[in-house]
């Protein structure tokens, strides 16, 4: 056995802490973080680029890692356009390269078509990403371009506040079709970026469009675990063991829970189908060896 094997892991996306009127608050993660050794947060864990709502953003960001560490769980931040600085991960792979992860802003040089300072953000895109072609690969060369174009929309607010509203896009019909027009072509986009930048990996876990899906095309899986705002629905992904499953978010006493059976699942494959080489979590590896001394047969 490797030692690539991954803790039980849970994959959120697009919590938006500290954005008003919004139902994702730290708090109401406690129980279900800590179900878990590791919980990946796969961009715009917080409103951290609007001026408004920047100080109540990191103040739920510290608290969420104080709850996660409070349960035993690892908080681990990919960063998104709406907190460009939260990290230096902007992706991620896992399982020997079976599963990779991003949250999915790179993939158009507008960041975000239907925002009004899509234009800012494409043209600081393609600057970025052309003076840092030399000595960088193209993989990091968009994932740090599309840092830069949040960064151009954040000087363009200032100290202002632009969030996406039904009330906003029923005004604006363009902004409407705009993100009508990127959710139809998300998965092909994702399917594109993947085959070129991960090729290895036969899971791809994605957020950005607030849209969830779970699809299979071309031999690859893609979860989009969606946002708790609008247009909301949001869904988590749990690795454990040789599987991934996917579960929608439940509110059970004004906490987040997973849906008791999952809406999909699969085993962690690369995309030529084989199988990564992944030992026992930890976690498992102690029970184990909790169950063998006392010669138990309970399994957890």
């Amino acid at each position: 056995m490797s030692s690539t094997a991954e803790p039980t892991t849970l994959v959120l996306s697009d919590l938006h802490l500290g954005r008003p009127g919004a139902t994702a608050q730290s708090h109401r993660f406690a129980d279900l973080c800590a179900r878990f050794e590791r919980v990946i947060v796969n961009g715009d864990v917080a409103e951290l680029h609007h001026a408004q709502f920047r100080e109540h953003a990191e103040y739920e960001v510290a608290r969420l890692q104080e709850l996660c560490a409070r349960g035993g769980a690892r908080l681990e931040l990919i960063a998104g356009n709406h907190d460009p600085f939260v990290s230096a991960a902007r992706s991620m792979s896992l399982a020997d390269g079976a599963i990779y992860l991003t949250h999915g802003d790179a993939l158009h040089p507008a960041i975000a078509p239907w925002s009004p300072y899509a234009n800012a953000m494409r043209q600081a895109f393609e600057t970025a990403f052309v003076s840092s072609a030399a000595g960088r690969d193209e993989h990091e060369g968009r994932l740090a371009a599309a840092r830069e174009a949040s960064m151009a929309e954040w000087r363009a607010l200032g100290a202002g506040a632009y969030i996406s509203t039904i009330a906003g896009m029923a005004v604006r019909p363009h902004r409407a079709l705009a993100v009508l027009s990127y959710w139809r072509r998300y998965p092909s986009m994702i399917h594109d970026w993947a085959t070129r930048f991960a090729p290895r990996a036969g899971t791809v876990l994605i957020g950005h469009s607030h849209r969830s899906f779970v699809r299979e095309t071309g031999g690859l899986r893609i979860v989009n675990t969606g946002a708790y705002t609008f247009p909301g629905r949001p869904l988590a992904v749990v690795i454990e063991g040789r599987q991934v499953r996917v579960h929608r978010i439940d509110m059970e006493r004004r906490l987040f829970a997973l849906s008791p059976q999952p809406i999909a699942s699969w085993p962690i494959r690369h995309r030529d189908g084989g199988a990564p080489h992944d030992a026992p979590s930890a976690r498992r590896m102690n029970a184990e060896a909790s169950a063998s001394a006392s010669q138990s047969t309970e399994v957890r």
